[in-house]
């Protein structure tokens, strides 16, 4: 739970800094704006990840830098500050494009569910429902993949472009 705490703390002071204008506390993985914010990971054994952040203790979170052939990789959403609507649900959503090193889409997904329910109350971060899972094949290219995340609260009209890197070897 502290890292949630400690993460959620993060994303209310980046959103804090957006709205006094230092946008540098953003990074391309991780972005807030008007109490909204959100981060993109992209993390091996996305089953192991899923076990691990249900744990009630602090979960060990590492971010996938550097993949081998056949790695099974997921990405994940987590955000906080979600507005809700008037029958108190959060309706967010996030589109999911992953390129290869050429640039061209390896895969892409849109407009998937991130969360459609009552938001978790503060300080808390959620895990989004969207989960990106895939496998890259034995014979995908070698370099730099770019995986990019369009989060949008759709109740405040707010939208998040994020972005994360791995390499394959």
């Amino acid at each position: 739970m502290k890292i949630l705490t400690t993460i959620l703390f993060l994303v209310v002071l980046a959103a804090s800094l957006a709205v006094s204008q230092e946008k540098s506390a953003d990074t391309p993985d991780r972005k807030a704006l008007n109490g909204f914010g959100g981060h993109l990971l992209v993390v091996e054994n996305p089953r192991a990840f899923i076990e691990e952040w249900m744990k009630p203790e602090t979960p060990n979170i590492k971010p996938a830098r550097d993949v081998k052939h056949g790695a099974s990789l997921g990405a994940f959403v987590l955000f906080a500050g979600c507005k809700p609507d008037a029958q108190g649900n959060c309706k967010a959503e996030v589109d999911y494009t992953i390129y290869e090193p050429d640039g061209t889409v390896f895969v892409e997904r849109k407009s998937q569910t991130l969360w459609d329910a009552p938001p978790v109350p503060p300080p808390n971060v959620q895990l989004g429902k969207a989960i990106l899972a895939f496998t890259l094949p034995p014979d995908a290219t070698d370099g730099e993949y770019k995986v990019k995340a369009k989060v949008s609260d759709l109740n405040a009209n707010i939208t998040l472009d994020l972005e994360t890197k791995f390499r394959l070897h």
